[in-house]
């Protein structure tokens, strides 16, 4: 392993940095940036910090045996999957942030890491409230719908995560495009179909959703276009882009059929599911700059309860409950996706 320079007074100017390839000084300046869209997107996710013993799971026990036996499936397989996708990213992103070379987008990778991780104790923390937290952490070992879908994400996450070209930087960052912006969704949708149901749960996945659709996806999907923008890729490269979409999409479906074959969601058919996933999956790509390539519908009622708890203030509170209530609102522009 060659030695690390933690300190480069010869290494390029920090407004010279880019995401790939070179030797940075060693230095974080948020007063210069080469991009606008990661000091943004650093302050953002800064603003919005938050804890799960915010969030009230005093009832979640109570609410979580009223639940219908189907319903109470449900429940612990989506939080078996959610936490197997924050886990995977934490990981993840530890690797790509050792591979990116601007220092300022090293920071805000920094930034979600420790943010990942305060998903996981959110899962953790609600779970033991319900008094379930070792039976679905372990539902992987025991059904194997959750476990290839576990193991087909963590191969896509694995596959180009080397550092030995920009292409390959590219690669890597959609796939983060896809955890972030495709396989937490129906699980985010089916939590909130259970609403009021399970408030405790609802609440928390409010404030994960908002942290992976508001600054995650968005952080990942700059990324992207920088990465794309700056460096002359292969047009094979974006094939491969496409390809691993539509693996995503393959692999969200998979799981998502299972679901409702097994577990039959509160009035949610295939097709809706489907449709949800293609218009999502188009979105993203629209996002990142590519053309949609799936059969667009008009918003399904699924990708509506997302959006609609995505609303910043949306929950009344006192001042003593503020971080949780109020989420700031999102001061990116266009140009910040």
């Amino acid at each position: 392993m060659d030695a690390k320079h933690y300190y480069n007074p010869k290494g390029e100017e920090i407004l010279d940095e880019k995401i790939f390839g070179g030797s940075p000084s060693g230095f974080v300046d948020f007063n210069r940036s080469r991009y606008k869209w990661d000091s943004n997107i650093y302050n953002l996710m800064n603003a919005n910090t938050w804890f799960p013993s915010e969030v009230n799971t005093s009832t979640e026990n109570k609410n979580f045996e009223q639940l219908s036996p189907n319903e109470q499936s449900i429940y612990k397989l989506t939080f078996a999957q959610l936490s197997f996708n924050d886990s995977a990213q934490e990981e993840y992103l530890s690797d790509f942030r050792r591979l990116t070379n601007n220092r300022l987008v090293k920071a805000v990778i920094s930034l979600q890491i420790m943010q990942e991780v305060n998903h996981s104790k959110s899962y953790a923390v609600l779970l033991d409230a319900c008094g379930n937290s070792e039976e679905v952490f372990n539902l992987y070992k025991h059904n194997s719908a959750l476990n290839r879908k576990n193991q087909r994400i963590a191969e896509q996450f694995a596959q180009y995560i080397d550092g030995g070209s920009v292409d390959k930087m590219l690669l890597s960052a959609m796939a983060s495009v896809n955890l972030e912006g495709i396989y937490f969704l129906l699980g985010f949708s089916y939590i909130y179909l259970l609403g009021d149901k399970v408030p405790g749960a609802r609440d928390m996945i409010k404030f994960i959703a908002r942290d992976e659709l508001n600054t995650h996806l968005p952080l990942f999907a700059n990324i992207f276009k920088t990465i794309q923008k700056e460096n002359k890729i292969q047009t094979s490269t974006i094939d491969s882009v496409y390809t691993m979409i539509s693996d995503a999409v393959d692999i969200e479906l998979e799981y998502g059929h299972y679901l409702l074959d097994q577990f039959p969601i509160m009035g949610t058919t295939h097709e809706i599911m489907e449709q949800t996933v293609f218009n999502y999956a188009n979105d993203r790509l629209t996002k990142i700059g590519l053309d949609p390539i799936f059969k667009q519908s008009d918003t399904t009622y699924l990708q509506k309860l997302v959006t609609k708890h995505l609303e910043m203030n949306e929950v009344k509170s006192n001042f003593f409950e503020s971080n949780v209530s109020n989420y700031a609102k999102s001061s990116l522009d266009l140009d910040d996706f």
